[in-house]
């Protein structure tokens, strides 16, 4: 009887098409019904053990009431769950859409959450489950792993684990709690679903055919076996996984004891089992399986414990280490670096592996060669070239490895206290453990993420030496920097990412932080000539050394810098004022305005952003019309934004300028303005570029009107255009006013707003007019060093080439993603839009954000903007390279590649 003829006769259902699904035991497949809905069919092997079948079923029944989606068992037409005919028993199921989590080439931390999560409800779920009718013992039980290990398909790395894992059964297997489990809750059974967010969330689970009764915390221990195949990082993937868990269901202290080398020892059964079976389907599995066993035959054990206690809220004790037993023998003029401090930055990445980027251990660093004594008496357990360990049994074992070190001793030979070790040359590195194992396989440097379990197993050396201990007072690490933040700033100031990165340097186009990990900078357009400018730093340090006051006394500096940034712009600009920030030069230009024509009305371009003070925010629609706003000042008339990529006059309209411009000639003769003030391009928007002649004619039909024009160079001037130094230079026109900020001091709180003499003698009412900080004499100092560092390094010549090869860069990758709608950009100042389809346009704004937190655990900094947030705006410091485009280009092209 075929399958087709099973679900005829006994579930009245009409089958057009059978697909083979394939199964270890069971004939799966999907079958199209007559009314286009599918339904999986499951086939069960001769002599079906039906009561066990029927208790699987119960157990689907009971994770589906438990909120654990998992396929529906279709009742027959005489109400029974499975059918028996031929010796087989038939079971017909729901069909569940959504890709597996094999079939995702990549797990995102958030996911391997979620797939704890649910591993942690479904034992809930099952936790009333009956115990399963009688049946044969399985090897696949993770209490039974040895079982399995008998033959030659065992290597060394799944013997070592299994060794280690029968250890820890024999300390902690009577202290595990019992429970019915899936106990097959691998990447094959776990179904995914992308949604709205544009993220994949797990779905559902499938195959209930190896449940059984056994360690309840077998369930998690399989969830994080599979979750480790495929991983450059497995224990950070495990760590994941846990986290999920236990934030639905705690896990007890023998649990954590077995946790990892259970699941270990299950890709262990999992290699064995397939390949003695020898088959295609496990060939491929053993793909992945194989490194994965050795990558985790090379973790310590105890190190793998302390991780995942940590991401259970339940982080390992630590040891502390015994101080010196005999008095310091130190050369004079020796320095050391402490024990998990980072190295030189190096930029983190997932794909590859988080960066080893802190020291394991403390080093110890003299001009000349000099000796290392023994602080305790010691054996020497291994003398290697460079390499010495050392046992010390008082006042309980420990062993300690110094790096760097060569010894006339032997394996074997005692070294009392205050004895010599050996010699070292400029540098020796000594780390301290608490297991001869872990001080075989320890590394010399460390991933930040496992600093807080390496200190457990292996503690600070420094008082062993007889040297100060580190400070234990409280460190700014990331958790406490956001945890202050949230308790002394309002929620209103944001910061960028879900998982921050806490600063503390930079260089050139390099960010840093405090674990040593690097990230390419593409977004701040802030530190306009790189991050740390040697210039800049210079001559600031030497200004702060001299003079800084108010801008009301005379010094040279003041007037040195308002005729160097003036001849940068085109005539008749050539009065300058200077204030602290883009918000205060906008503020500035607008009361300009205002004053200047007698007049309130002023015209912005629609999503425009202009500054934070209570006028501007009056004048910004990219505020006032988003989350919170309250509208516009009455004062203000939008006119339409030039968005050549959503609007009306798209790339293809060469007449696309003077359309658009068309509005703003219409609201000038309705509402006469004070001013149009419009960003030489559009960056909070969306970085978006105004077609040919826009300005020109914007700005003739405001003067018509009798209006002055100001443009917001805040973003965009400096040279970043490349072509040109100032933004609306390449619509070819000469504003009234220019305001300028962020990239004019490299960082440093300096903005200006240049105007004509005319304008500015009509300002000049008889109010006067002061800033006490704007053009002091250090920000002067800095603003010329920023010019310099422009001119003598060839910068605005740079942007132009660099952000043609960018451009193109992105623009290829635009050919081989769909989610990229749009590629636009001027010089060093880019654009790209993602959309969830071309035609329809619709943004991908949390596709967005996520992909910008991928990048960011990538190393590579950028973020979204515009008014849904699908923009990811790139705007480097000026020395960012081709290099540095190219590696951009390759991250994202990396991320946009994977099935997150």
């Amino acid at each position: 009887m075929t399958v087709l003829d099973v679900l005829k006769d006994h579930y009245g259902l009409t089958g057009v098409d059978v697909f083979p699904l394939g199964g270890e035991l069971d004939e799966n497949s999907v079958v199209r019904l007559d009314d286009g809905s599918r339904v999986v069919v499951k086939v069960s092997p001769p002599r079906a053990d039906v009561a066990r079948i029927r208790w699987q079923h119960e157990l689907m029944r009971l994770a589906d009431a438990g909120g654990v989606r998992v396929p529906r068992v279709r009742a027959a037409l005489d109400g029974e769950s499975l059918v028996v005919t031929g010796r087989r028993a038939v079971t017909v199921q729901s069909w569940l859409d959504g890709p597996t989590l094999s079939e995702l080439d990549s797990h995102a931390p958030e996911l391997l959450e979620e797939l704890g999560a649910t591993a942690a409800r479904l034992v809930g779920a099952l936790k009333d489950a009956p115990k399963p009718p009688d049946s044969p013992p399985s090897h696949w039980d993770v209490l039974r792993a040895a079982e399995a290990m008998t033959d030659d398909a065992v290597d060394d790395h799944v013997w070592r684990i299994v060794a280690r894992y029968s250890q820890a059964l024999e300390r902690h297997g009577s202290a595990l709690p019992q429970a019915v489990v899936h106990q097959d809750f691998n990447d094959f059974n776990v179904l995914a679903r992308r949604e709205p967010d544009g993220r994949h969330h797990v779905h559902a689970v499938l195959d209930f055919g190896d449940a059984l009764h056994t360690a309840r915390v077998g369930e998690l221990a399989v969830a994080v076996a599979y979750a480790m195949l495929r991983k450059a990082d497995p224990l950070a993937a495990a760590a994941a996984v846990v986290r999920g868990y236990t934030a639905e269901s705690a896990l007890e202290d023998a649990e954590l004891s077995v946790l990892f080398l259970m699941a270990a020892a299950r890709l262990c059964v999992n290699a064995v089992t397939w390949t003695r079976r020898a088959t295609a389907y496990g060939d491929e599995r053993m793909r992945h399986t194989r490194p994965a066993i050795a990558a985790l035959a090379a973790t310590p054990p105890e190190l793998a414990e302390a991780v995942l206690r940590e991401a259970a809220g339940r982080p390992a004790t630590v040891w502390t280490a015994p101080a010196a037993g005999a008095p310091p023998k130190l050369p004079a003029g020796v320095s050391w670096g402490r024990h998990l401090e980072p190295r030189s930055p190096v930029r983190r990445t997932t794909a590859g592996g988080e960066a080893a980027t802190l020291r394991l251990g403390l080093v110890l660093e003299s001009p000349e060669p000099f000796t290392v004594y023994s602080p305790f008496d010691a054996v020497v357990v291994r003398g290697e070239p460079a390499t010495v360990l050392l046992r010390h049994d008082r006042p309980e074992p420990f062993w300690s490895r110094w790096t760097g070190v060569t010894t006339p001793h032997r394996d074997g030979d005692p070294i009392a206290a205050g004895a010599p070790i050996g010699r070292a040359g400029a540098a020796v590195r000594v780390a301290l453990f608490r297991s001869a194992e872990t001080a075989a396989l320890a590394p010399g440097l460390v991933p930040a993420s496992q600093a807080a379990a390496w200190a457990s197993v292996s503690p600070d050396p420094a008082e062993f030496l007889g040297l100060p201990a580190a400070p234990r007072g409280e460190t700014w690490d990331v958790e406490r920097v956001v945890t202050s933040r949230s308790v002394h700033f309002a929620r209103s100031q944001r910061s960028y990412y879900r998982r921050p990165m806490n600063l503390v340097g930079g260089r050139g186009n390099w960010l840093h932080d405090d674990r040593g990990r690097a990230y390419l900078d593409a977004i701040n357009n802030v530190s306009h000539v790189g991050h740390a400018n040697p210039r800049v730093v210079a001559a600031a340090t030497a200004q702060l050394r001299k003079l800084n006051t108010n801008s009301r006394f005379v010094y040279p500096g003041i007037a040195e810098y308002a005729e160097r940034l003036t001849a940068t712009l085109p005539e008749p600009l050539r009065v300058a004022f200077f204030v602290c920030s883009g918000s205060e030069a906008n503020d500035l230009a607008v009361r300009m305005a205002r004053q200047v024509t007698g007049r309130r009305d002023v015209l912005v371009v629609d999503g425009a952003y202009h500054g934070n003070t209570s006028v501007l925010t009056g004048l910004s629609p990219n505020r006032y019309k988003g989350p919170g706003g309250t509208g516009p000042d009455p004062s203000t008339h939008e006119v339409e934004q030039p968005d050549r990529y959503r609007g009306r006059h798209g790339y293809g309209d060469p007449a696309a300028g003077r359309a658009y411009a068309a509005d703003v000639r219409r609201q000038a003769d309705r509402h006469p303005p004070a001013a149009f003030i419009a960003e030489s391009a559009m960056g909070t928007a969306g970085s978006v570029f105004y077609p040919d002649g826009y300005l020109a004619e914007a700005f003739a039909a405001v003067r018509a009107a009798g209006g002055l024009c100001i443009c917001d160079e805040v973003q965009v001037g400096f040279g970043r255009f490349g072509d040109v130094f100032w933004g609306f230079e390449s619509q070819g026109v000469v504003p009234d006013i220019v305001t300028m900020g962020k990239p004019i001091g490299n960082g440093h709180p300096l903005a200006a707003v240049v105007t004509t003499r005319e304008i500015a003698d009509e300002f000049d009412t008889g109010m006067k007019y002061f800033n006490t900080f704007g053009g002091n004499p250090v920000s002067c100092a800095i603003g010329l060093a920023v010019l310099d560092e422009i001119a003598e390094q060839g910068l605005q010549r740079h942007a132009a080439e660099t952000g043609r090869h960018f451009k193109d860069v992105l623009d290829a990758l635009a050919g081989r993603h769909e989610l990229i709608g749009d590629v636009r950009g001027h010089g060093m100042y880019l654009g790209v839009e993602l959309v969830r389809d071309r035609v329809t346009k619709e943004p991908a704004g949390a596709e967005a954000l996520h992909v910008s937190e991928l990048m960011k655990d990538e190393g590579v900094l950028v973020y979204p903007t515009g008014a849904t947030g699908s923009v990811l705006k790139i705007k480097p410091p000026l020395t960012f390279t081709t290099e540095d485009a190219d590696l951009f280009g390759a991250t994202l092209d990396e991320v946009l590649g994977r099935a997150w």
